[in-house]
């Protein structure tokens, strides 16, 4: 019998050069070592990536997740395969490499056994799968698509949150209640009442009574306490003290596009079927929901795309993109769900976040002066800002640096935009510059970019970081995470709600949506009979400083997916 099987490789970051980009590649991918008996088989790749590293604290790694699509199913359907934890091989190459795999198997995560830098590049890398648990009957004809985006690896341990001095405090940062303007201690004993209220009635977080007024307390290893008896009602809610893997950059355009070309639907709801077929024109009227659900621009093209390059081929039914390395930022809060539970993650709360951000670190609050950018001032009680992902920095970010409205402040495309592009001029001192609202469009003496395609909207992930920048210069956080405090802005789950409260540590998306487009409605956060629990902003935003918090962003939305760390990490 002749046997069709389709191989086909999606690397998440595809940058077309590794000279200024640390963009993952997966190739030459095929299936060996079947076993028609036993219904086991092993898909065989090489794999690698720019600037890996791992040293005594931390580590990046590559979460590898696999879809793949049997005849029988319908053209917008990809199944999530569920790999065996047995019979790998970490493959042989510039590194030595090991797998480590969550208890759902939906992936695994791939990094350095010991201390090292540099490119990984490994050959005959090979992961195990038994299509038999997975009720495929047979692997004659599948088509497989294998899909790695870069991760990095955030230690347990204590943390901090909320940036107050004790004067002073970023808008809505957490707080000790009994002691207003300071920061919080984030460890494995329980903390005190931790509260949001600023003296008015201000409440831009729309944290609910608990958060707010009464306080709540925060136990790295216990969970919420929302009663103050020590007692936690919500054992299981990511509190950033467990390990945990954090995407090293937001979602990008290109894996965004991947995203929408491999949905994995389920076939019917409400008892109708959908048509298997690639032309949209003869798509089932409500799988055309689906797209609506998720694609920003399903239903109009605006006259400014804002560098938004995603478009639908209506022909072939199937997404194209034309700046695959840069942000993907029209998110929402159904985007972010969706696209976390598609990729066997979950969205990332937002005390996961500031840990993320300061590492073990304590907040560096300082006021900004009233002019913003001094033009005479040297001394670093001058300029500091407020918290920034990049840490407690020194160096002075002057007027005759970065001031708007001066050539200083523009900063020069290299060339084409096309993966390998970076800011020729871009130094140390103009760190606090945000292009994303630089192309001139709001005239030009807010341009802060030129060359490049022009416009207002989002960059490059990871456009500031080189082979020899610096933590403060790439804008990395402490962990090596890129562009927190730049691009647009993140989407993160906050702890002022009650719904959002019910999230756990332990639930990651299962790769499947609902027929809409949907994350299931109790894929990441619990439900009563009634519907979803009440009260609180489910989605926080954070646009530059770490630990203010907002229920608004900028007009770019970005987001970033995260998934506690395995047992065997």
């Amino acid at each position: 019998m002749k046997k069709n099987i389709a191989i086909l490789v999606f690397f998440l970051l595809a940058y077309a050069s590794p000279a200024f980009s640390n963009g993952i590649t997966v190739q030459k991918v095929s299936l060996t070592d079947t076993n028609r008996v036993a219904k086991t088989v092993r898909i065989k790749f090489n794999i690698s990536w720019e600037n890996s590293w791992r040293d005594s604290i931390n580590w990046d790694a590559a979460w590898i997740f696999i879809k793949y699509r049997e005849p029988k199913d319908s053209v917008w359907r990809y199944r999530h395969m569920t790999l065996s934890p047995s019979g790998n091989d970490a493959g042989v190459g510039t590194a030595s490499m090991k797998f480590a795999f969550p208890s759902d198997n939906k992936g695994a995560f791939y990094y350095r056994q010991s201390i090292g830098s540099g490119k990984v590049k490994m050959d005959s890398v090979k992961l195990s799968w038994n299509y038999g648990l997975d009720q495929v009957t047979s692997i004659d004809s599948v088509e497989i698509k294998v899909f790695a985006t870069e991760m990095v690896y955030v230690p347990n341990g204590s943390f901090c949150i909320g940036d107050g001095n004790g004067t002073n405090r970023s808008s809505n940062s957490f707080q000790l209640k009994n002691a207003p303007n300071n920061f919080v201690s984030v460890t494995d004993k329980w903390s005190p009442l931790v509260s949001t209220y600023s003296g008015t009635n201000s409440n831009n977080a729309n944290d609910d009574a608990n958060l707010y007024n009464t306080g709540i307390r925060i136990s790295g290893s216990d969970g919420l306490d929302i009663t103050g008896d020590k007692v936690a009602e919500f054992p299981d809610f990511p509190t950033g003290y467990r390990s945990f893997y954090s995407m090293k950059y937001e979602v990008s355009q290109g894996q965004y596009a991947d995203f929408l070309n491999t949905l994995s639907l389920r076939d019917t709801i409400g008892g109708y079927s959908y048509y298997d077929s690639t032309k949209m024109k003869k798509i089932n009227n409500k799988y055309k929901t689906a797209l609506q659900n998720l694609d920003p621009i399903f239903n109009m093209t605006p006259i400014d795309l804002q560098r938004h390059t995603i478009a639908l081929d209506t022909l072939d039914g199937k997404y194209t993109v034309t700046r695959p390395d840069r942000a993907f930022a029209k998110g929402n809060s159904n985007f972010y769900a969706a696209y976390s539970d598609w990729a066997a993650l979950r969205p990332m709360t937002e005390l996961e976040y500031e840990k993320a951000n300061r590492g073990p670190l304590p907040p560096t609050y300082k006021t900004f002066p009233s002019n913003y950018f001094p033009n005479n001032s040297d001394t670093t009680s001058a300029w500091s800002g407020f918290d920034y992902a990049w840490g407690n920095d020194t160096s002075l970010a002057r007027a005759s640096n970065m001031g708007m409205g001066s050539a200083y402040s523009v900063l020069q495309y290299s060339g084409i935009e096309n993966g390998t592009e970076f800011f020729n001029n871009y130094n140390i001192y103009k760190r606090y510059i945000n292009p994303i609202y630089g192309g001139g469009n709001m005239g030009p003496q807010n341009k802060t970019y030129s060359g490049g395609d022009g416009g207002d909207g989002p960059f490059r992930v990871g456009v500031f970081a080189t082979d020899t920048s610096s933590r403060i210069s790439s804008g990395a956080t402490y962990y090596g995470i890129m562009d927190f405090s730049k691009n647009g802005s993140h989407m993160v789950i906050g702890i002022g709600g009650s719904i959002t409260r019910t999230m756990s540590y332990k639930k990651h998306g299962d790769g499947l949506l609902n027929a809409y487009g949907n994350s299931d409605a109790s894929e990441f956060f619990q439900q009563n009979n009634n519907g979803p629990l009440g009260g609180g902003s489910m989605y926080l935003y954070k646009s530059a400083a770490i630990s203010e918090r907002a229920t608004y962003g900028n007009q770019f939305i970005s987001f970033r997916s995260v998934r506690t760390a395995p047992s065997d990490n």
